[in-house]
């Protein structure tokens, strides 16, 4: 059997099995319970109550009290009770305004039967706002993530809930709703780290205001703030005999010495920046983001992870991470590929997508989108009028002009450039040599690109939309390897160069999911942050400053 965490016995015995459940028919009766629940909008000390969900968990118990607060006894498990509730807030990195447990405290302390049924309510209002929340069922994501279709399976919260304190197995129930995966409980962890950070006043800030970057050997008075920085986020460990910390007899406070170097670089790739060791104004930047907004941001991934289906992941798939712009192929539960991609730029996003990648094609032609055509290859030609021919486009049913060098195209405007564009396979084909397909709504796919020089930028959101790879032979290669003729990255190679286009099945087709992730652990576990580039964690941010994950 699975072990529960710790927040999970802790709320399942020290709380419930000491007796806090049981049907109280003294002072509490099932007409108070019934008449507080008949109003349509419900509340409790103007607290709004999930007044469906009420009556449907009270209407399992004929709308009788299930809880006691009675005794001296009950008063300590109550106080364990609100311990574990706020236990469980913070592991999951919930919010605890949604939970009025200062409200449930006073009610408590009340000798008052109208207090207790007060409390009755709001303890059970409470649990089944925790175990949607716990389950995914806050937060609709579809309403402003792009594409966003993963969900969980439905569960009957009222009902289970109810047959949960039936059989005093709340620590179960509890510890059974939030996802299951390792990088969910990761995840967990470092939100501790960072808000144990951030309750001790976070790091400190470096001034940006002064010529930058600082490069290596360099003295400068910032100098001592970075290498503070990077001790609270432990990458630098004071007694290191090549700090100056520990060495100021040998090493200036104010030079950035080889030691400091070789902590900024590994600070730079965990965030995802540049990692040559120069402190440039980005990389500043990066490090004066709050602690605060790290545990946000930390919270948002939590949030997004709580909404994945439960079989999420399998063991053979594809994972874009948006985010990180890093594509990586498992079999098996196994990485075995991994490469940067470009993704969509911020103004033409990458979708969320969940699909399955079924077939590619050799040498592919590229319909260009109207849009597209439209927004880019239009002020394109106004500047150069042959620019079609020189990139191998024609004009589809042009036959007499296919290519527009007849066509005054600085007198056109955006909305009259109705032209179907084709572009012919070919290395400047803006798909490359190979395109994999899978369905979505959004004409989205994977493919080459003839721009390898945009793999090898940090930041890599340059694209329309659509997952271009640095490597579409290999990934080919992968996916054609369960085929019953598999072809070598050699063949594939062959069949580019005969310049034909050529349609490939494969056998197994491969789930493929589009996702966005901007907090995960690396190979080593050490916790990676990516810049919020599309915004989707300030969505979910509960303070003003969250916003600056996006501006910074």
């Amino acid at each position: 059997m699975r072990r529960l965490p710790r927040f999970c016995l802790i709320f399942m015995l020290a709380c419930f099995s000491a007796g806090l459940t049981g049907f109280v028919s003294a002072a509490l009766a099932a007409q108070d319970v019934r008449t507080a629940l008949a109003v349509p909008d419900a509340t409790v000390e103007s607290i709004p109550l999930q007044r469906d969900d009420l009556n449907a968990f009270y209407s399992v118990h004929n709308f009788s009290p299930v809880w006691n607060f009675s005794g001296t006894e009950n008063h300590q498990t109550f106080v364990t009770f609100l311990d574990s509730i706020q236990q469980v807030i913070d592991y999951h990195g919930l919010d605890p305004s949604a939970y009025p447990l200062d409200v449930m405290r006073r009610l408590e302390g009340s000798a008052d039967d109208a207090d207790h049924n007060k409390l009755e309510l709001l303890v059970t209002d409470s649990l089944l706002r925790l175990a949607h929340e716990l389950h995914g069922d806050g937060d609709e994501l579809e309403h402003n993530y792009v594409g966003w279709t993963f969900h969980r399976t439905p569960l009957d919260i009222p009902a289970l809930l109810a047959a949960a304190v039936e059989a005093h197995s709340l620590g179960e129930f509890f510890g059974g709703l939030s996802p299951h995966h390792p990088a969910y409980a990761t995840l967990a962890r470092a939100l501790q780290t960072y808000h144990g950070i951030a309750s001790k006043g976070g790091w400190p800030l470096i001034d940006t205001a002064q010529p930058l970057p600082l490069k290596p050997k360099q003295s400068d008075p910032r100098i001592a703030g970075v290498r503070s920085r990077l001790q609270v986020e432990g990458l630098i460990d004071p007694t290191q005999s090549d700090t100056a910390a520990s060495a100021p007899e040998t090493i200036p406070a104010d030079m950035y010495d080889d030691g400091l170097v070789r902590a900024v670089k590994e600070w730079q790739a965990r965030y995802g920046l540049d990692a040559d060791g120069l402190i440039t104004p980005k990389t500043l930047a990066a490090m004066n983001i709050r602690a605060e907004d790290r545990v946000n941001q930390i919270r948002a991934n939590m949030e997004r992870w709580r909404h994945m289906p439960d079989a999420y992941p399998p063991l053979r798939y594809i994972a874009v991470n948006i985010a990180s712009a890093e594509v990586n192929i498992f079999e098996g539960g196994e990485r075995i590929y991994r490469s940067p991609v470009v993704v969509g730029r911020v103004d033409r996003k990458t979708p969320f997508i969940d699909s399955e990648v079924r077939s590619m094609i050799i040498n592919p032609f590229w319909h260009v989108p109207i849009k597209i055509a439209q927004k880019d290859i239009l002020p394109k030609l106004r500047k150069d009028p042959h620019y079609l021919e020189k990139l191998g486009f024609v004009i589809s049913g042009h036959a007499d002009d296919p290519t527009g060098a007849n066509i005054n195209w600085n007198k056109m405007s955006d909305k009259a450039f109705n032209f179907r564009l084709r572009q012919e396979p070919g290395d400047q084909n803006s798909l490359g040599r190979l395109k994999f397909d899978f369905e979505n709504d959004f004409a989205v796919y994977m493919h080459g690109t003839p721009h390898q020089n945009l793999f090898s930028r940090a930041q890599r959101n340059y694209s329309s939309g659509c997952v271009r790879l640095s490597d579409p032979v290999e990934v080919a290669e992968i996916l054609l390897a369960s085929n019953h003729e598999p072809m070598h990255a050699e063949a594939i190679e062959a069949a580019i160069d005969t310049d034909k286009t050529h349609w490939i099945g494969f056998a197994k087709p491969i789930p493929i999911y589009i996702l966005y992730w901007t907090v995960f652990a690396d190979d080593s576990g050490a916790i990676n942050f990516r810049k919020d580039v599309y915004g989707y964690d300030a969505m979910l941010g509960r303070n003003e400053g969250f916003n600056n994950l996006q501006k910074k």
